[in-house]
């Protein structure tokens, strides 16, 4: 909570400033991203021992915290960027324990959320992106989906201890299609959503992330495009 001017957050009984919370949040992104690189390099290789899992969640929940105050400090950009380029890290989450699989799915699920609001501005301000940024923001937009959408789809989401609630689930649906909807439709919607068919295949068990109906709008229209290049060549 604040100390009444909405200029800090309280950590261990003391108010931090909106800054020290960015700057801890973008040094504690980058060793989770540095982590993420030694453990996949130590599970590949079998030389070393795995990384303690309890350990991992600890550090996953704190990340989550840390995100969403640096959200409430209007710094959530950064945030989101690193997490997208944490492929490693995301990769490795395939194969963790259940509960470290929750909580990644859980910062995971926020900061995505958190992606669909990069570009837009708040409303009072007449300032549009130029072309560099646009395209910047919606290559980080694709790199959070092909990075954790995989998660997503393999981690247990049973309903004996579900991660996120019904309601929850639903709305990250709904996130993960409005994304969809902004990336290139010839190619950068081809490989997520070919990612996602692909993962949640292969989890028979899982019904969700549930895209289908936009797997189908981009599978009709793309079969359109090709069958009205077909016809004009005739």
């Amino acid at each position: 909570m604040g100390d009444g001017g909405g200029e800090g957050v309280v950590v261990g009984g003391a108010v931090e400033s909106d800054s020290y919370v960015c700057n801890r949040v973008s040094r504690l992104i980058l060793g989770v991203k540095y982590f993420g690189r030694r453990a996949w390099c130590y599970a590949k290789s079998r030389s070393h021992p795995s990384l303690s899992g309890r350990s991992a969640e600890k550090l996953a929940a704190e990340l989550l915290w840390l995100a969403q105050k640096m959200a409430a400090s209007g710094c959530a950009e950064e945030a989101v960027c690193r997490w997208a380029s944490a492929s490693n890290l995301a990769l490795l989450a395939l194969s963790a324990e259940p509960r470290l699989q929750g909580s990644l799915v859980k910062l995971s699920a926020f900061l995505i959320k958190e992606a669909k609001e990069m570009g837009k501005n708040d409303g009072n301000s007449d300032e549009t992106d130029s072309p560099f940024e646009q395209q910047h923001i919606r290559h980080t937009k694709m790199k959070m989906l092909m990075s954790w959408l995989p998660l997503l789809c393999r981690a247990n989401n049973g309903t004996d201890a579900p991660i996120l609630s019904l309601g929850e689930r639903a709305e990250l649906e709904r996130t993960l299609e409005e994304i969809i909807l902004t990336l290139d439709e010839d190619e950068e919607q081809e490989c997520v959503l070919s990612l996602w068919l692909h993962h949640f295949t292969y989890c028979p068990a899982s019904d969700w992330p549930n895209l289908r109906s936009c797997y189908t709008r981009w599978y009709n229209a793309s079969r359109a495009r090709l069958m009205l290049a077909a016809t004009s060549t005739h």
